[in-house]
């Protein structure tokens, strides 16, 4: 049977109950006190008012009524009669057999009520198993909950940490990256500018800045005032003025030679020793090229062969070979009586090559290689002491 709520205790009650059924007097609710600069006033609340005066108007009327006879009682209403009386007699237990009637009514009364109790025993016993049901789900589900969480949370603490080691890995990356460019970028001033005193210095003297400031004053001075003291002192006579004129030019025309010769050698010692400068520096770049080259080679044949775990594998590295090398070459066949045309071997890829390769084709990336190489190669002395 549904269960009923027993019914709210009044409030009176509970407090009976607490004070042991004395009767405790409450004090009415009374009006709060007026705020300051206000007093209480009475006044009609009613939905008509009425005038209030201090003297209750006061009238006298009179009257006369006659006097009334008593009313006889009403009498009882009888409706007028129609139709046929009939009448018959019934015996007892002609009509009706309660023991015998009342037997299906109440198989049909007890059968429902009891079908009804074993309805809600049922659902009552389905509702605490569904409600039990209910609570061991919760309770699975609240510890799946739980797990996920946990797991949710190694799995973002995982991730924070990976990228704090990726972005110290491209930190590291970038400061070796400025490294590389400013040693390269010192190594070029510095070939740059060890040349250039030396071409600026050369054209300076070209150009006449540098210059003997005894043979600049002999020119400039001393020719002048022995050409006039000779032309004065050569003007008495014609013949001593020619000796003179062919003893100063044969002076002069030896002086410019002797200059043209210290030029001209002076000159060439400057372009032989700008020529071994040359050679020198051709051959310190050849020299840096060919390591460089070398470098590159070992690199590749490095990250393509000897790294382990290696990032290109055996079947990857004859499939890069396939594509770089050319398709050979179709040979005419001989005709009678002529030798046959070997083909021309085909030289192999280059590991750099190879390496350029599948940088292009994305089997690996320059993160993984340079990762890879990081991981292989010793730590330097400066990265120790750091």
């Amino acid at each position: 049977a549904a269960q009923i709520p027993p019914a709210a205790v009044p409030l009176e009650t509970q407090s009976l109950r607490r004070t042991g059924g004395r009767g405790v007097r409450l004090k009415p609710p009374s009006t709060p006190e007026p705020v300051e600069g206000r007093r209480h006033m009475d006044i009609q609340t009613d939905a008509y008012l009425e005038e209030l005066t201090d003297t209750v108007p006061e009238a006298e009327v009179t009257t006369q009524t006659d006097a009334f006879m008593d009313r006889p009682p009403t009498p009882l209403f009888i409706p007028m009669k129609i139709g046929v009386d009939v009448e018959t007699q019934i015996a007892s237990g002609d009509l009706f057999d309660f023991a015998f009637e009342v037997e299906p009514i109440l198989e049909v009364l007890v059968g429902k009520t009891l079908e009804q109790g074993l309805m809600e025993v049922m659902e009552e016993e389905e509702l605490a198993a569904m409600r039990a049901h209910q609570e061991h789900f919760e309770q699975i589900r609240n510890a799946e909950l739980v797990a996920t969480q946990r797991m949710e949370a190694s799995e973002r603490r995982k991730m924070e940490e990976k990228d704090r080691r990726l972005a110290q890995e491209r930190e590291r990356t970038e400061r070796e990256k400025t490294v590389r460019e400013k040693i390269a970028a010192q190594t070029f001033a510095r070939g740059y500018l060890s040349g250039l005193v030396g071409s600026v210095f050369d054209r300076l003297y070209d150009s006449g800045f540098f210059y003997d400031p005894v043979q600049k004053e002999v020119e400039m001075e001393f020719m002048p005032w022995l050409t006039d003291a000779v032309v004065a002192e050569c003007s008495t006579a014609a013949v001593s003025r020619r000796c003179v004129n062919d003893i100063i030019i044969k002076a002069i025309k030896d002086g410019i030679v002797a200059k043209a010769d210290g030029a001209a050698r002076a000159k060439k010692e400057v372009v032989e020793a700008a020529a071994a400068k040359t050679a020198a520096k051709a051959a310190v770049k050849a020299a840096e090229l060919s390591a460089a080259e070398r470098a590159k080679t070992e690199l590749a044949l490095k990250v393509l062969t000897e790294l382990d775990p290696p990032l290109i594998t055996e079947e990857q590295l004859a499939e890069g070979k396939a594509a770089l090398m050319p398709a050979p070459e179709e040979v005419p066949e001989p005709e009678e009586g002529e030798e046959p045309i070997e083909p021309e071997p085909i030289p192999e890829p280059t590991p750099e090559a190879l390496l350029t390769h599948f940088l292009n084709t994305g089997a690996v990336t320059e993160e993984q290689v340079a990762k890879a190489i990081a991981d292989r190669s010793p730590t330097p002395p400066e990265a120790v002491e750091e």
